[in-house]
Order: structure tokens, then C-alpha cells, then sequence
């Protein structure tokens, strides 16, 4: 088995978790996505993306990418034209969770209106704010730079190497 270029044994026990959940994801759900390194990119360059965290309100407040916006996990198409469509024109979009399998179904679902709303491309963070975290990327809070993450419940956050 092929783990992210990377053997197994060179991985630590958290970003092993986190593979295995990509991996379960991508062959759940087919949906575009983008890398870590090309979403700091975009987020460092002059057409930053519309950034969308798809975890609950909770998570998101203990934190989050800097610039996200929270949207509801079960978000309809209709609620979330309402909300962001004026937004999405001409914007690449790019959805996250704690590992990808909420912002890939909020995906499956909100595509056809990112679309009718002219954003260039609608794609799903590969890992979620989990993988970010875990390089070392910067998350926030309400008061700036945190080194807090939600681990969503304690299986899940198996998958999170904590920083402290």
C-alpha cells in the first residue's frame, strides 16, 4: 500500500490515522481537491480563495484557517445561494472539515449553485484542517493564533498531533 509518498514507517502514528480517513474519503467521494501547500499559496497571493470551514459552529470557534467562514455542515443548495452566492463569482472556492468526508458531502451538494454562481473552481481541502494543522500551519481563534484544535470526538482526534 502507497501512504502519501511516504512508507509507513516514516509517519507518525497521528498522520498514519489521517492517511487511512483521506484514503476512505477520496474512494467515498468524488470531489476535487487541493493540497496544503497550493491552498497557503493561494491564501498568500493576490486572488485568495473564498475559504468555507464546514465543522460546527463549536469547532469552529476553538479554531480555524484564518479568512474561513463557518457554514453550516448540512447546508442546502438553496440556503447556501442565499447566504454566499453573491460571494462565489469569479472566486476559486474551497471547502474544509477535520479530515474532508462533511466538506466533501457540503460539496456534492453546493457545487451545481457554486457553478450558477461563476466561481472558477469549488474543491475540497485534501486531509481538512487536521493535515493543516498537523505541518504546523497557522489556525485561529477569536483572539489571533492558537495552538487549540477541536478533534472532533476522542477517535478522531487520534488523528490530530498536538502541539503542546
Amino acid at each position: 500500500m502507497h501512504i502519501n509518498r511516504q512508507t509507513s514507517w516514516d509517519m507518525s502514528v497521528p498522520d498514519l490515522l489521517l492517511e487511512a480517513a483521506i484514503m476512505v474519503v477520496e474512494r467515498t467521494h468524488r470531489v476535487e481537491s487541493l493540497g496544503t501547500d497550493e491552498l497557503a499559496s493561494l491564501l498568500s497571493g493576490p486572488e485568495r480563495p473564498l475559504l468555507f470551514d464546514t465543522r460546527s459552529a463549536g469547532e469552529y470557534e476553538e479554531s480555524h484557517i484564518a479568512s474561513a467562514l463557518q457554514v453550516d455542515p448540512v447546508c442546502g443548495p438553496d440556503a447556501f445561494e442565499a447566504r454566499y452566492g453573491e460571494l462565489l463569482g469569479g472566486r476559486d472556492v474551497v471547502f474544509y472539515c477535520s479530515v474532508g468526508h462533511r466538506s466533501s458531502e457540503l460539496i456534492e451538494r453546493v457545487a451545481p449553485v457554486c457553478r450558477q454562481s461563476g466561481a472558477k473552481r469549488c474543491r475540497n481541502l485534501r486531509g481538512g484542517i487536521f493535515r493543516w494543522y498537523n505541518e504546523g500551519r497557522p489556525v485561529v481563534d477569536a483572539t489571533g493564533v492558537t495552538d487549540d484544535i477541536h478533534g472532533y470526538d476522542p477517535v478522531w482526534g487520534m488523528m490530530v498531533a498536538r502541539r503542546r
